[in-house]
């Protein structure tokens, strides 16, 4: 799924498990070129190519589903 197929209540879900997680996330306009998702913690940024690899990482990390 790319960032334009992700509908805003998804999006919306995303934000919030990563939020309770203690995490930021964003991603790039995909009016821009190819969509890139961006997770942050500490200081720490990670750049994720993909909705799924951004809920992949979430589950890791333990953020409620």
């Amino acid at each position: 799924m790319t960032a334009s197929a992700v509908d805003s209540k998804v999006w919306a879900m995303l934000l919030a498990r990563a939020a309770i997680a203690g995490f930021q996330l964003w991603r790039t306009d995909p009016a821009d070129g190819v969509p890139m998702f961006f997770v942050a913690r500490w200081g720490m940024v990670r750049a994720l190519s993909s909705i799924e690899e951004v809920e992949r990482l979430l589950c890791v990390v333990g953020a409620p589903a």
